[in-house]
């Protein structure tokens, strides 16, 4: 015990602490609402993690440094890598021991927050129901004074212990975070899918933002894409990293592709009255366009298929919609009494304007040069869109 005492001591004093940042994901269209801040040991010798820092902190009642010295590093992270992510929130973990302590009040006012280009409304403190509170009464009028200062509040490993819905019902949290063993194996466990299921319900009853915890594999994404939850954080999302990171590509592509068939589904779903017609616009030759990215750049192949989404939008009424269903594919809701009109006009337009995205050579001939996978020279045809009435 001596020896941890000692390590621990040395941390406090050589400020032997980094912060780290996790994102936490929307799962309804893959941007980042903002990063949780996680602090880890330097140079880790007796003491290995943070877990065990904050619980010697306890037994040593050096709660408050400890706190203090890990906010104050990560405030000065944060300032330097904000700038361009304003939009993003910052997620602090805070000890229910401390958050009403006067000293804790006076390292949150608005004066002390701009030197870090903060405003209240980036800050959501995260208490967790791990930690017992002994003032109940002074801990709620606490988060009541935070919340008036616009301050969000989360609740942090919720389902972790039974206490947690008291705190829930309590406080009425702006964010609810499940913690990681009611994540784990969601997609094999039908007890923590039904409990999660129904925490979704609660959520959206009452305004709550549900945050899912711990999301390590692909498969217990899709189940919460399934059952709803907005945002999710987790190592399959991205890692806990020194800088501000962007979701991995493999994992946003799940989400994204999970919410363009919802969104088309929903279309689907509202032309039961008879009253309207879906369409797909899509590109005609796949491997044309594969050719003309080849020889023209991606950048030009993304232009176009950007071209092809505002030529479908252009030509909507405002009682017609339309989404993304592949990169190369728009699903479109159409009046049924306009639908063959509409749909010769996109055709016609998108006609025309594609001329533009090619060479003079390549319009005279009617075709590009390419290669396909064996190395052979192919004629591909200049890219053209089709449509198909699918209801």
């Amino acid at each position: 015990m001596k020896l941890l005492k000692e390590d621990f001591n040395n941390i406090l004093k050589e400020q032997r602490i980094k912060p780290v940042f996790q994102p936490i994901v929307c799962l309804s269209d893959g941007h980042i609402i903002g990063y949780e801040a996680l602090s880890r040991i330097t140079e880790p010798q007796k003491i290995k993690n943070s877990e065990e820092l904050f619980h010697l902190a306890g037994l040593y009642g050096k709660i408050w440094e400890l706190e203090q010295l890990c906010r104050s590093r990560i405030l000065e992270a944060y300032h330097d890598l904000a700038p361009q992510y304003t939009d993003r929130k910052l997620f602090l973990n805070v000890n229910p021991m401390v958050i009403h302590d006067k000293e804790f009040h006076a390292g949150f006012t608005i004066q002390y927050l701009k030197k870090y280009n903060l405003n209240p409304n980036h800050i959501v403190f995260e208490v967790t129901e791990r930690n017992a509170i002994d003032d109940v009464h002074g801990f709620k009028d606490t988060i009541r004074h935070y919340k008036s200062q616009e301050y969000q509040i989360a609740i942090d490993d919720a389902g972790f212990c039974y206490s947690g819905l008291n705190l829930i019902c309590d406080i009425v949290p702006h964010y609810l975070k499940l913690d990681i063993a009611l994540i784990h194996n969601i997609d094999k466990d039908t007890t923590k899918y039904a409990m999660v299921k129904s925490l979704v319900e609660f959520s959206n009853l009452t305004n709550i933002q549900l945050v899912a915890e711990g999301i390590e594999t692909e498969e217990e994404l899709k189940t919460l894409l399934k059952l709803g939850v907005h945002h999710g954080q987790g190592y399959f999302l991205r890692k806990p990293n020194e800088s501000f990171k962007e979701v991995e590509k493999d994992a946003l592509e799940i989400i994204q592709k999970h919410n363009r068939k919802k969104n088309a589904d929903q279309l689907v779903s509202g032309c039961r009255s008879g009253e309207f017609r879906v369409v797909l616009f899509k590109l005609e030759n796949s491997k044309a366009y594969r050719a003309y990215c080849e020889k023209y750049g991606d950048e030009k192949g993304d232009e176009l298929l950007q071209m092809m989404k505002l030529t479908v939008a252009e030509n909507l009424s405002e009682s017609e919609t339309m989404a993304t269903l592949d990169s190369d594919t728009i699903v479109s809701v159409l009046e049924k009494r306009n639908c063959e009109i509409v749909s010769e006009t996109i055709l016609n337009v998108f006609r025309n304007r594609v001329l533009d995205f090619y060479e003079s050579d390549d319009l005279n001939r009617g075709y590009i040069k390419g290669q396909n996978k064996r190395g052979e020279t192919k004629k591909y045809p200049l890219i053209t869109i089709s449509s198909e009435r699918i209801v």
